[in-house]
């Protein structure tokens, strides 16, 4: 299976109060895997590695925009 990784933010109130949404989705086609909300944090991209883990996948290889989180993790 090959997983596209994605995110997008929203903000309440004003924009220093932003929510990510962060999500895996089945590449050919197009269902969520996993999610999960959060801050744009390495915590909240390693909650999303634990819920893939969680369910029983592997990540063997990445592709990334250089979001500095990813290589924390």
């Amino acid at each position: 299976i090959t997983l596209k990784v994605d995110e997008m933010w929203s903000f309440v109130a004003n924009n220093r109060q932003q929510g990510w949404l962060s999500w895996a989705e089945d590449q050919t086609n197009g269902q969520i895997i996993a999610f999960v909300f959060g801050r744009r944090t390495p915590q909240t991209f390693r909650g999303l590695l634990a819920v893939l883990e969680q369910a029983g996948l592997q990540i063997v290889h990445w592709l990334t925009d250089a979001w500095w989180a990813y290589y924390d993790c």
